[in-house]
């Protein structure tokens, strides 16, 4: 089973930019995503064409079975 963390940024164009980081730490809550989004948008190093993300939207974890057949 794969875990994806999905984080959707509302940006200064009112737009949403999506981010997704594979294999997120088990232990994730509220207080340590909030931050490290906060960071990242503070540092302003997510330059998306949807524009500057300046919040957090929403963020999920999802979690996918995968069976290969080759």
């Amino acid at each position: 089973m794969t875990k994806k963390l999905v984080i959707v940024f509302n940006t200064d164009l009112s737009r949403r930019f999506t981010l997704t980081i594979s294999n997120p730490k088990e232990d994730l809550t509220e207080a340590a995503l909030m931050a490290e989004a906060d960071r990242l948008i503070a540092l302003g190093v997510l330059a998306p064409m949807q524009g500057k993300p300046v919040s957090v939207h929403s963020a999920k974890i999802v979690e996918q079975n995968v069976t290969e057949i080759i």
